[in-house]
């Protein structure tokens, strides 16, 4: 799957919940489907399929997030999401992570 493996070379880790959310709301995206408002409709599909409620998807999607900014490879990592980090976390919010990443995907799908 084009998301897992575009999340495994940013360097997160396969063992959160948070990336099998996120790899699941990306494809979804990729495939032309509404995810957003994300609390409405993203979160809501994710908190349906897998069973979480919506609070929970969206802070092990942040988790995830965060936990790849700590461990991951800061290059590639500011390289894809340079223009996209909030200053005063030093990361991107998770909407604007999926959507930097399906924009990514989705030229790297062409």
């Amino acid at each position: 799957m084009l998301s897992k493996k575009y999340l495994l070379s940013l360097g997160f880790s396969p063992n959160l919940k948070g990336y099998t959310l996120l790899a699941e709301l990306l494809k979804c995206a990729l495939d032309g489907e509404e995810i957003l408002p994300l609390k409405y409709k993203g979160y809501k599909d994710l908190s349906d399929k897998f069973g979480v409620d919506v609070a929970s998807a969206e802070k092990d999607i942040q988790n995830a997030i965060s936990a790849a900014w700590l461990r991951g490879d800061v290059d590639v990592l500011y390289r894809e999401f340079g223009e996209t980090l909030d200053e005063n976390k030093g990361k991107p919010t998770n909407k604007q992570f999926i959507l930097t990443a399906a924009e990514r995907m989705g030229a790297y799908a062409l």
